[in-house]
């Protein structure tokens, strides 16, 4: 099987989860399954951001190689034939995101700091759990390292790509103009489960699954097909700029490729690959 799986930014500050996921994708590889790891990287980005005067194009290649070598180390400790591919995301310039940017980065603030950024010049959104600088997200439309990524994928190598989503890039007469925004890491992801043809579309992040009521009784999604995801997702049960984006991804891959998507915790990673304690996307 070609395995697409997703690490969450937010689940890669912690070592130990790394490891365990790298146990885990190293095993589905000696297996013999074909593998493509990509990761987030919004905490990462968002301390870069506050902190450093570059570009989000040069924070996202700077974080994708810094992470991407982190599992990369990881995964060749154990043994796996594992390579990193800084990949750039094509995206429209015109995209609406760049008039109204709604993707969150970095850490969460509260309010009375939250207003201090913004009269820096920083848009910021209030979340669930506090408030949080958002910048443009455009959607991708190919990346042009997918060839490439094929070509690794054939010689037998588990491939670390799509991390932060890519580099956002615009072309225009053949020349690559690098934008100042970042791409949804979850939504990159099922692009590139669609562009390899992947048989699954796996998301690791820091909960069991999507849940709908999650603010009170939190009832875990166990399996849906994606019509009813999309119903949940218009009573608005995901959170935007967290759950959402997964499960829009999920729905996206489900329905263009008709394998299932799945959304499970990272320390669990075993379980998620099994299918269980975890919520499962079908067409």
């Amino acid at each position: 099987m070609r395995y697409i799986i997703a690490i969450g930014g937010n689940a890669l500050t912690d070592r130990r989860s790394l490891g365990s996921v790298s146990r885990e994708i190293a095993r589905l590889a000696r297996s013999g399954n074909e593998i493509v790891v990509t990761h987030g990287n919004g905490p990462q980005v968002g301390e870069l951001a506050m902190a450093e005067k570059k570009s989000l194009a040069e924070l996202t290649a700077q974080t994708e190689a810094e992470i991407g070598l982190e599992i990369d180390d990881e995964l060749k400790r154990l043994g796996c034939r594992s390579v990193v591919v800084i990949s750039r995301a094509v995206v429209d310039p015109k995209d609406p995101e760049f008039r109204r940017p709604s993707k969150p980065i970095g850490r969460f603030y509260t309010r009375a700091k939250a207003a201090e950024l913004e009269r820096k010049g920083n848009v910021l959104r209030k979340l669930i759990h506090g408030y949080r600088i958002v910048v443009p997200s455009p959607r991708p439309l190919r990346f042009l390292e997918i060839e490439t990524i094929r070509d690794l994928l054939s010689l037998g190598y588990v491939v670390i790509s799509g991390g932060g989503g890519g580099v956002a890039v615009s072309l225009r007469g053949g020349v690559t103009s690098y934008l100042n925004a970042v791409i949804d890491k979850d939504r990159a992801s099922s692009l590139l489960a669609m562009e390899l043809r992947a048989d699954r579309l796996v998301i690791l992040t820091n909960t069991e699954g999507a849940y709908l009521d999650f603010s009170r009784s939190k009832r875990l999604i166990r399996r849906a097909d994606a019509r009813t995801m999309e119903r949940y997702a218009a009573d608005g049960e995901f959170e935007a700029g967290s759950m959402l984006p997964k499960v829009e991804a999920c729905i996206s891959f489900a329905k263009g490729s008709g394998k299932i998507a799945v959304i499970g915790r990272l320390e669990n990673a075993r379980e998620v690959f099994a299918l269980k304690e975890c919520t499962v996307i079908y067409r």
